[in-house]
């Protein structure tokens, strides 16, 4: 083995360890979140707000990184694939850590138990939904599992449900409104919703790359393809 090829696979496995340090910790930075939602504890909005440097840097480091390793080695074939879905995982991952700063610095101004949310219903499903989200995509990465992947691709679609139900209710709740204090509650909880439904965009986001990186396919072909021959079927 050449000095460039060891240089070359020390540099894909430091990309992937550093992949998963950004994972385990934007885990780890949801559940701060929902505690800063629960509690309002300013200590634990600042923590938050404190790590969003830490995450940047992560982003900034995948992503000079996966481009020094293109421009110095020309990878091909399957490695372009990892290296250039780094880059797109990267940028999916630190903006799940910028929803959660956004999540907690809203907390900051809630002040109020959770539980009296005019959403609380479909916040505590939404939440439920995501953090299986999260722990079920540290799982697929790790493991390179595409059924996971999938699976996690397909939840997205629950959390959208619940976003567009419970925006449009708290909209409508705001614009019925005449108590100025009454309807920035509304609009505060309907941004909230907002952020949870973005990250679990992002989730679904590192599903597709996930399984491009390690298929060279499109996880959006495929499931247009099953539907398309579905139809064909059906109207034989």
């Amino acid at each position: 083995m050449t000095r460039r090829t060891i240089h070359y696979e020390k540099e894909m496995e430091f990309l992937n360890e550093k992949l998963m340090e950004f994972l385990t910790g934007v885990d780890s930075l949801f559940e701060k979140t929902l505690f800063a939602i629960q509690s309002s504890s300013e200590y634990a909005i600042r923590e938050i707000e404190e790590l969003d440097d830490y995450f940047d840097q992560l982003d900034l480091t995948i992503q000079t990184t996966a481009f020094d390793v293109i421009a110095k080695y020309q990878p091909l074939a399957d490695d372009l694939r990892f290296v250039v879905a780094m880059i797109g995982l990267s940028i999916d991952l630190e903006r799940i850590a910028d929803e959660c700063v956004n999540i907690a610095q809203l907390s900051r101004h809630l002040q109020r138990g959770i539980e009296s949310f005019n959403s609380w219903k479909t916040l505590n499903e939404m939440t439920k939904i995501i953090l299986v989200m999260l722990k079920q995509t540290v799982e697929a990465v790790t493991n390179k599992d595409l059924n996971l992947a999938v699976k996690v691709w397909k939840k997205d679609d629950e959390v959208d449900r619940l976003h567009n139900e419970g925006h449009e209710n708290l909209i409508e709740l705001a614009c019925r409104e005449s108590n100025p204090r009454m309807m920035r509650v509304y609009l505060e909880e309907a941004f909230l919703i907002r952020h949870l439904e973005r990250i679990a965009d992002h989730l679904t986001n590192v599903s597709e790359r996930l399984y491009f990186m390690e298929t060279g396919k499109q996880l959006k072909d495929l499931f247009k393809a099953e539907k398309d021959l579905g139809k064909t079927e059906t109207s034989q």
